[in-house]
């Protein structure tokens, strides 16, 4: 049973050692509660230095009878410096604003050294104030100290390092004095004086205990606070998104009821007038019926190929089929398929295509996709009398770079974020034109990073779009190449 408790006894005196070393030198884990144990000291004492040199009169005119002036005043002017130089060293180490663990514990160590500091000064009252055979000087100054002992524990239980400290510094002035007194009162005041500080230290272990755990209640505290508005940040972040998911979602299927009925009902009318024979034995008229039903069919399947397309992207499943194109003839053909349209539509169509442009190993329909939904939206807002330009080229870093460029009316800064998001669509879409479903960007970006490029818009109302599509160096080379380098 003694065993027992000889090493329970040994255990709380190596976890209260712990403790003390903790509240000087942390470990990144522990900084933060040894600023909190630094912060919550300074709250008590902040004052309270300021005011010592008071209480250090006071002592010193109450040892009045058996002291002479010189050596008292000395004595406590020398404490009015004392306390004036620390209290300026505790401001500049409260202006250390870092929390990061070299500064707390730079700031745990300086705090706890002028504590020391000031606990040397006061209690040294012990040596100056001692007077040999005086019973009542003597009491009275361990009186003082024991009193300076209690408060001193409840002041700095919150930092371990610095409570040790004016504990060991009050024992050793308590003591020391009244065990060479050489008479059985001195013996006797210095027998009560350990037994005093023992239960002080007993007390300052379960307080500082305490206090610990406040510490780190508050800290659990505020860690769930900082949880439950990230949280709610969070939360409303997302319903904000799904707000405009929705109204986006709403809006595309309103265009999308407009888009499919448009051709469908070209379909539905011209068929049945072929149907019928409306005019007779007019072949010619049912072969122009029968080529605007074709048109309108190739609208629907265009329509439902880009949803698909958006499907398998969204959905992680979009698969590629890599071959050597040339981005050259691919930009050509593309042009030429759009140029009756740019004519109707009063729009100069060129191109600046590097010379000597290499070969990209891509997926042929991907980048077909990509450059006729950039130029169809160039082509859909840019007003009559605009330009319109497809561009491609080398960067000096051996990224392929290509894209389309417009003098159309721009795309505002708000609205440039979401252009590329399923459904999003500009301002600018309401008063354009053709409306558009708001699919085009959303695949653009969709097939430019299957490729591992990027894209990238750079617009301003008024002053035109310019959307470029940037594609890694590692597909400029030939297949065998790649294949090579793979290897």
């Amino acid at each position: 049973m003694i065993a027992a408790r000889v090493a329970a006894s040994a255990r709380d005196l190596c976890k209260a050692w712990d403790t003390i070393r903790l509240s000087l030198d942390p470990t990144p884990d522990e900084a933060w509660q040894a600023d909190a144990q630094l912060r919550l000291m300074r709250s008590g004492t902040r004052s309270a230095t300021l005011m010592m040199p008071f209480a250090a009169f006071l002592v010193a005119l109450a040892f009045t009878p058996w002291v002479g002036s010189l050596r008292r005043n000395v004595w406590w002017i020398g404490l009015s410096v004392l306390c004036v130089v620390i209290d300026q060293c505790n401001r500049r180490i409260d202006r250390m604003t870092g929390h990061d663990t070299q500064t707390v514990a730079r700031k745990a160590k300086f705090s706890a050294a002028l504590s020391i500091l000031f606990y040397i000064g006061w209690c040294s009252m012990s040596v100056v104030f001692w007077v040999p055979g005086e019973p009542v000087a003597q009491m009275l100054l361990v009186l003082i100290l024991a009193c300076s002992l209690a408060g001193s524990t409840v002041v700095c239980a919150a930092h371990p390092a610095t409570a040790f400290g004016a504990l060991v510094i009050h024992a050793g002035f308590l003591i020391v004095p009244t065990a060479f007194g050489g008479n059985a009162l001195d013996v006797t005041l210095s027998a009560l004086s350990a037994i005093f500080i023992l239960l002080v230290a007993g007390q300052l272990i379960g307080l500082s205990a305490g206090m610990q755990r406040l510490l780190m209640l508050e800290h659990e505290r505020s860690d769930v606070v900082q949880s439950l508005r990230t949280a709610k940040q969070e939360s409303d972040r997302e319903r904000g998104l799904a707000a405009a998911a929705g109204r986006a979602k709403s809006q595309f299927l309103s265009n999308m009821n407009h888009e499919l009925r448009t051709p469908m009902n070209a379909i539905l009318g011209f068929s049945e007038l072929i149907k019928t024979k409306a005019f007779g034995d007019a072949v010619d008229k049912y072969a122009e019926y029968a080529e605007i039903i074709h048109d309108s069919g190739q609208q629907l399947l265009h329509l439902i190929d880009d949803m698909l397309d958006l499907a398998k992207i969204e959905g992680g499943k979009l698969s590629l089929r890599e071959s050597d194109i040339s981005l050259a003839l691919l930009i050509s053909d593309t042009i030429e398929q759009r140029e009756e349209r740019a004519r109707t539509a009063r729009l100069t169509l060129s191109r600046q295509v590097q010379k000597g442009l290499p070969q990209v190993l891509a997926d042929e329909r991907g980048l077909r996709q990509i450059l006729a939904n950039l130029l169809s939206n160039a082509i859909n807002f840019t007003p009559p009398e605009g330009r319109i330009t497809v561009f491609a080229r080398v960067e000096p870093d051996g990224t392929l770079a290509f894209g389309v460029e417009d003098t159309g009316m721009g795309i505002a800064k708000d609205d440039q974020i979401h252009v590329f998001e399923r459904f999003g669509k500009a301002r600018h879409d309401i008063t354009a034109k053709h409306k558009s479903v708001g699919l085009g960007l959303a695949i653009v970006k969709g097939f430019a990073e299957a490729h591992d490029g990027s894209v990238v818009l750079e617009s301003e109302v008024g002053a035109g779009t310019r959307v470029t599509v940037t594609l890694p160096k590692e597909r400029l080379l030939a297949r065998n190449e790649v294949q090579r380098a793979a290897g």
